[in-house]
């Protein structure tokens, strides 16, 4: 359980429902840590360009997506975190 609410689509303000929209156009969907991050914007901000930048292939150009995400949900089973 976490300490932090994880706002829905529905509960977000103004400031978050831009960060929602932004995501989702970048991501095809908004991530639970930017859900969780979008409590302090300046936080959310920093987190966000991380994930685009660590995760879209044409700006890393390294590994495919799908590569990325499959070491992101081993190394979650690893730790024991639901993902």
């Amino acid at each position: 359980m976490s300490l932090l609410p994880i706002p829905s689509d529905e509960e977000a303000d103004e400031q978050q429902k831009v960060l929602f929209d932004y995501s989702t156009q970048m991501l095809g969907r908004v991530a639970n840590a930017v859900r969780v991050a979008s409590h302090t914007p300046k936080l959310a901000q920093s987190i966000f360009g991380f994930i685009v930048s660590s995760l879209r292939e044409e700006i890393t150009g390294n590994l495919p997506v799908r590569t990325k995400c499959l070491t992101i949900l081993k190394t979650s089973t690893l730790n024991g975190c639901a993902y």
